[in-house]
């Protein structure tokens, strides 16, 4: 086979979706609909993707086509992927809840020619247009052509590949490209790293669409055939009495979903989970603590991206260090000077591993250069002690500049959580309000004001690292997967 030949055979295996249909196929674990008490069965999974798949191309869909897919949790959510697979299409995996107008957008820059979402009879006047697809027992669908056809198509096409947005490590909206390969490598590092096996029971509480509850809650059942006990959103009180009533294994989670639970009545016994996960956002001390306490279990921070899969999990020791781990099995990291000496020790991380993505789709073709020689470097700065662990210092995207010099947010926010008033706190710049000031967010347990905030800083930080400003609010406004949505407070 000549150098050419090869290559192709090479872009052929790395687009294919065998592996991914496989999993799906040799599925024998179940999914439990926690929100209706109904236990759906793998071969009930099977038969779902294959009615839907008949009603997706009587519809148009056709080899190539990507179809943006806002779906819950569930069975739906994977009959409707594996449909789209199976048919050459490639689904665009969307918060369910996103709105019509965003969905649009998104379909846009994404160059969709279908949209497909739950049907909701209870907003039945504002469902917009759209063919129903009947799911049977577990509901109806919508299906929504967008566009006009091969005018909205770019000059990439590709086939059974799933895409995730992402921001990436700078600001716009990307799609990162993770067909089969990938996709199976991330949960076969989860795999070993945590040894699991199909013995185990996952609750999902987290979203599937994102990347964190793709890898963890989706494609390892997938590949492990464990059960999967999943809310369609997040739900406290259901989340609490499955955590106390059923045989749960493994419990990803993200901070905010935590603290809820603490804040429950906890005098009946609870069934402890083996594992416990958050991701998203950063464990702060207090909740570790106050899970240790409660459960008698210490939570495992895990990090990860959507353009790399799952990077590094806690080890499970009893006393919180701040940071997310070693590396897991099968993922390398590093770290790698910044051009700017304002940060001490810590560098920007990379990581190399077989769960890395392609690309980023463009409109002329998979933009492989953030993955150069195998390497992508994540956007965040860390360290790595002695013992391999990583310790996130925050994004280089969020540095903030202050008369010239550098502050990372997450160093300010250690300092303000340390007042037992403060329940949870955010850094970011003002530059509306001037090129040079920063603001801090504080959601409080307790009664605390400005000016004790304030000298709390000054005493325990240089003066250009503390803040300007102080507001006070009653929550973060937080993304689908835990993280807090800056850009609705710096305004």
């Amino acid at each position: 086979m000549t150098p050419s030949n090869t290559a192709s055979a090479d872009r052929i295996t790395e687009f294919s979706p065998a592996l991914l249909l496989d999993a799906f196929e040799n599925f024998q674990g179940s999914f439990f609909d926690l929100d209706r008490n109904i236990r759906i069965a793998a071969a009930t999974l099977k038969h779902l993707r294959t009615e839907l798949r008949a009603q997706m191309t009587r519809q148009g869909l056709t080899a190539g086509d990507r179809v943006i897919a806002a779906l819950p949790n569930g069975p739906l959510f994977a009959a409707v992927w594996a449909a789209s697979l199976e048919a050459g299409a490639s689904p665009i995996l969307v918060h369910g809840d996103t709105p019509q107008s965003e969905l649009d957008r998104m379909a846009e820059q994404g160059c969709a020619q279908f949209v497909v979402t739950e049907f909701d009879s209870s907003r039945s006047s504002s469902e917009g247009p759209g063919q129903p697809l009947s799911a049977g027992g577990h509901g109806i669908l919508r299906w929504q052509r967008v566009g006009s056809g091969d005018a909205r198509r770019d000059v990439t096409k590709l086939s059974s590949v799933p895409l995730h947005p992402t921001s990436g490590t700078s600001a716009g909206p990307k799609l990162a490209v993770r067909p089969g390969p990938c996709a199976v490598a991330e949960p076969l590092h989860y795999i070993q790293t945590l040894s699991l096996d199909r013995s185990d029971v996952i609750l999902c509480a987290i979203p599937m669409s994102h990347a964190y509850g793709y890898g963890m809650c989706f494609m390892v059942p997938l590949l492990t055939s464990a059960d999967v006990l999943f809310t369609r959103h997040f739900n406290p009180a259901l989340v609490f009495q499955a955590l106390h009533e059923m045989d749960i294994s493994v419990f990803p989670a993200v901070p905010v979903m935590l603290d809820s639970l603490l804040a429950m009545d906890a005098a009946h016994p609870v069934k402890r989970p083996r594992i416990v996960l958050s991701a998203g956002a950063p464990l702060s001390e207090k909740t570790f603590e106050a899970f240790r306490h409660r459960y008698g279990l210490a939570v495992r921070p895990l990090y990860g991206t959507t353009e790399t899969g799952g990077i590094s999990i806690a080890l499970p020791d009893n006393e919180f260090d701040g940071g997310v781990g070693p590396a897991m099995a099968g993922v390398e990291v590093d770290l790698r000077p910044s051009s700017s000496d304002d940060f001490g020790s810590a560098k920007i991380l990379r990581v190399r591993s077989a769960s890395m993505m392609t690309g980023y789709l463009e409109k002329d073709g998979v933009n492989r250069k953030p993955v150069a020689e195998g390497w992508f470097e994540t956007g965040d700065l860390a360290e790595i002690d002695g013992r391999g662990r990583i310790h996130l210092q925050g994004r280089l995207s969020e540095v903030i500049n202050v008369f010239g010099l550098k502050v990372i947010p997450r160093e300010v926010e250690e300092v303000i959580a340390l007042l037992p008033e403060v329940a949870e706190v955010k850094v970011y710049a003002r530059h509306d309000m001037g090129p040079d000031v920063m603001e801090a967010a504080v959601v409080c347990r307790g009664t605390v004001d400005e000016e004790k905030i304030l000298k709390h800083c000054e005493k325990h930080l240089v003066s250009y690292k503390c803040p300007t400003a102080i507001r006070f609010v009653s929550a973060l406004p937080r993304t689908a997967s835990g993280k807090v949505a800056v850009e609705l407070l710096a305004k």
